[in-house]
């Protein structure tokens, strides 16, 4: 007869709250920013040692996992943006310059290979630097512009549009990658809204001048189900994906 009383049944480890793991995240990616600084490209050997010093464990804790150690690296390219983001921009000029320019800084941390339950579930596809940079570069955001961004992951394109000049309305439903949002950006009331309905709960007080997304979704957030292509655009500007 199997003995399945608690003493020894085995217990899956409960991952920590956002509470408890988005400082450990941004203390990882605190860590990793002085490698991008220098150049020096991070691999998983050098990732997995800054995740362990910031959270105190290894992954098989359960206290983090791979998708945490992509937001820190996601979380160390904007702290690293934010510093010298404006001075690059003004450096090179030609959209060609920028793009070789972030497609070197994004080339110095890991490849997204692995997916959590979470990412599957909420639909967490990070938009790769370069391709931000398109983004914001076809929008000709300028300082006189309301950007909204419903979909807002790490922030790796808002951080791209507040070096434009653009205003930032951030909205994020995704627990953890909001309450880093409202870290890298805390001037700014972060929203917790599903991007799908978005025009329901947006503040009247907020008027875009331009929307940036990443769609469409094939699915509404938490559901398996797909669901015809979702097409989102601005009073003003239009942006394809």
């Amino acid at each position: 007869m199997n003995d399945l009383s608690p003493a020894t049944t085995a217990q899956a480890p409960v991952a920590p709250s956002p509470v408890l793991s988005v400082p450990c995240i941004l203390a990882a990616a605190d860590a990793l920013l002085p490698h991008l600084e220098r150049g020096r490209r991070v691999d998983r050997t050098m990732l997995r040692g800054a995740m362990e010093a910031a959270f105190g464990e290894s992954d098989v804790s359960g206290l983090w996992d791979w998708k945490d150690a992509y937001e820190a690296c996601e979380v160390a390219t904007i702290l690293f943006l934010r510093k010298f983001g404006r001075a690059l921009f003004r450096k090179a000029a030609a959209p060609e310059a920028r793009l070789a320019a972030l497609s070197k800084i994004a080339g110095l941390t890991p490849s997204h290979t692995r997916r959590s339950e979470e990412s599957k579930a909420m639909q967490q596809f990070s938009t790769p630097l370069p391709l931000g940079l398109a983004v914001v570069t076809a929008a000709s955001i300028s300082p006189s512009d309301v950007v909204l961004e419903p979909s807002a992951g790490t922030g790796l394109m808002a951080i791209l549009a507040d070096i434009a000049g653009g205003s930032l309305a951030l909205n994020e439903l995704g627990e953890t990658r909001a309450d880093l949002l409202s870290s890298l950006f805390p001037a700014l009331s972060v929203t917790r809204f599903d991007a799908a309905q978005i025009h329901d709960h947006l503040n009247a007080g907020v008027m875009p001048s331009v929307v940036l997304m990443n769609p469409p979704f094939s699915a509404l957030a938490n559901l398996t189900t797909r669901v015809a292509d979702v097409c989102v655009s601005s009073p003003h500007k239009t942006l394809p994906s």
